[in-house]
């Protein structure tokens, strides 16, 4: 490999690498390509809205969240409207929608910035709450929001809308992160919600997964970060039973004894965020009572007991009443294609069809649009450094100057066998960070916790850190709130030895590893090994597929009708188990895949001459068809 990565093109003055299907072909398909892929398609567009009750959102960090969200739903918004620009295999097409937003924000605030911005986003109608007191927190706000859609569906020819998704401006930074994390932090997480609501009847809320209170099994399913905010489950429920029975009478003329645990197992979505399905949430039964809630609301901040606290409780009682289910989505998967730099043509890629000149700035830009378009979050770019400078680093150095591909990405640094740590001196450590400094101020970058992720996979375990920990301090003197360091275990190799007091690993924040049955490692126990180490995170990837090589020893090692159901099980599966794994931070769930464009070892995403689009698709339906948490009793007890 590092041979490889040291040769020069031959016969021309432009690096290049096998292309799709031949010199000619564009990566954006004809018009021919796409109507085999119409068929069927759903051409009703929807409306769903989006409740944002906005009084903290003069803090820009609350901002920056909530503003991320519905950038993705604006996201999905793209994809549902132009998925017939690539010719998709087996993935069932989302349904069109458009989006309007409801959004309550201090007198104060310029309006008509946040408006320009949500339209920027994606928004159809944008609509503002100016309020002064913030009484009755986001709950009073939600259902002057409600009371003002159904005003406006009744005095005009608008469609109603279908479903609808509540967040808002909750204060305590994890909380907020890993619930939006999970209800919108990918395009895939908000189309498998809207999709779930729109096809199936029996769901009609999806909260975050492990922040769904449910009376029968106690705090088995709640996540740590609210099971030390909160009471004994029972009291989340007795301590508001009282003024939840007489919102109930209000709205149905008819009492209800909720005291009654055998015949009502309540439940509540704790944070109050949720998808919901419009139709079931009993909006004009809501908007009839606001009169009688007038006069009942707070206006100092209490922890439980309140008009507000029994209000929200009830809208986990209304989906139980009308038999529907409140499912659960965990966090969003994050994949990232490891993107390999531009090696000379070899006799292997030559048979695979033509070549494509990486250094084009138009193949760049098409290759990020198509990434995004199957849902990968990013690349991964592998980094080669040698005598105090980048080898091979031409496709990211040229993405700093015209800004594509177009995509988040990160550095993950190659080193050989045959690397030493001879290149010792702050000075060379100097150099090789100044190089990195604007990759790692650019906009794409990606970060975990304000921290770019940089990625070291060593072939030797060579003690680096004196470097990282001089680099570190060379981050914060430029502006960074440090670097986010992430070890890449071999194949081989067991994250469990990874020690946080062995002098090797002191500096790193996280692990990768690659496996191919990731599922049975996570259900094995491994995962406990994780928590239980000083190593705080975890990060996972599939393991090489050679499927493409010709040797006949491997052309047919995973047959591609065979992918869709491994991959899908180690992007799918893994979720679920992440999501409530406790210790581990759910927000920043990476997921890696070799490779986006591995000619040589012939592993690749991209489109191929002989596969065509059949492994982005497999991504791509894999992401908008995630798994949700329907019986809790089963998932969290066994029971």
């Amino acid at each position: 490999a590092s041979s490889q990565a040291k040769e020069k093109s031959t016969g021309s003055n432009v690096t290049r690498s096998p292309l799709f299907k031949n010199l000619a072909t564009p990566l954006l398909q004809t018009s021919s390509d796409i109507e085999t892929v119409t068929t069927g398609r759903q051409i009703n567009t929807k409306k769903i809205a989006l409740f944002v009750q906005g009084f903290g959102i003069a803090d820009k960090t609350i901002w920056g969240d909530l503003e991320q969200c519905i950038r993705n739903v604006g996201k999905a918004k793209r994809l549902a409207d132009n998925f017939t620009a690539y010719p998709w295999l087996n993935v069932q097409p989302p349904q069109p929608f458009k989006f309007d937003v409801f959004i309550s924000h201090q007198t104060s605030a310029d309006f008509a910035d946040i408006k320009s911005t949500l339209e920027r986003l994606g928004a159809d109608e944008v609509f503002g709450f100016p309020i002064s007191v913030n009484q009755g927190y986001d709950i009073k706000q939600f259902l002057e929001q409600l009371q003002s859609a159904e005003s406006m569906m009744k005095n005009s020819s608008s469609s109603r809308y279908q479903s609808f998704l509540k967040i808002h401006t909750k204060s305590e930074e994890a909380w907020r992160r890993a619930v939006l994390g999970s209800l919108c932090g990918s395009p895939g997480n908000v189309l498998t919600a809207l999709r779930t609501l729109g096809s199936s009847p029996n769901i009609g809320v999806i909260a975050p997964q492990g922040y769904v209170v449910q009376r029968s099994i106690g705090g088995a399913s709640l996540n740590d970060q609210i099971i030390t905010k909160i009471y004994t489950v029972e009291k989340i429920f007795t301590r508001n039973i009282w003024n939840m029975q007489q919102l109930y009478r209000e709205m149905h003329h008819k009492p209800i004894a909720l005291y009654d645990s055998t015949k009502y197992d309540l439940t509540f979505c704790a944070g109050t965020m949720f998808w919901s399905r419009y139709e079931d949430f009993q909006v004009a039964d809501w908007v009839r009572i606001m009169p009688w809630l007038a006069g009942k609301w707070s206006t100092e901040y209490k922890r439980d007991g309140q008009i507000e606290h029994a209000v929200e409780r009830m809208f986990g009682v209304i989906p139980f009443l009308n038999n529907v289910t409140i499912a659960e989505i965990g966090a969003p998967v994050r994949p990232i294609g490891i993107y390999q730099p531009p090696y000379s043509e070899m006799q292997e890629t030559r048979e695979n069809g033509g070549y494509y000149d990486m250094t084009d700035v138009s193949t760049r830009r098409k290759q990020g649009e198509m990434a995004k378009a199957a849902g990968l979050h990013g690349f991964m770019y592998h980094h080669y450094w040698g005598f105090n400078k980048s080898v091979l680093g031409e496709v990211p150095e040229l993405m700093l100057r015209d800004g594509y591909p177009d995509i988040p990405f990160m550095f993950c640094w190659v080193r050989f066998k045959e690397e030493t740590d001879s290149s010792s001196s702050e000075q060379d450590w100097q150099i090789h960070f100044d190089y990195l400094l604007p990759f790692f101020k650019h906009r794409n970058y990606i970060n975990v916790s304000s921290q770019p992720v940089f990625v070291i996979k060593t072939a030797n375990q060579n003690n680096l850190d004196p470097m990282l920990r001089f680099w570190k301090e060379l981050a914060s003197k430029h502006g960074l709130k440090g670097l986010f360091f992430v070890f890449s275990l071999s194949e081989e190799s067991s994250f469990s030895n990874v020690k946080q007091n062995d002098p090797v690993y002191q500096s790193y924040n996280a692990t990768l590893q690659f496996q191919a049955n990731i599922d049975e490692v996570l259900r094995n126990g491994r995962l406990g090994e994780t928590s239980s180490s000083s190593v705080k995170t975890q990060f996972w990837g599939t393991s090489q597929d050679n499927s493409l090589l010709h040797d006949s020893s491997y052309q047919h090692r995973t047959p591609l009708n065979q992918l869709k159901h491994d991959l899908r099980q180690s992007l799918q599966l893994p979720l679920t188990h992440l999501a409530v794994a406790r210790t581990l931070p759910v927000y920043n769930n990476f997921f890696f895949i070799p490779a986006w464009n591995d000619w040589g070892n012939q592993s690749v995403m991209e489109q191929s001459s002989k596969q065509g689009f059949a492994y982005l698709s497999v991504i791509k339906d894999a992401l908008e068809n995630l798994p949700l948490v329907t019986d809790r009793k089963q998932f969290y007890r066994g029971s």
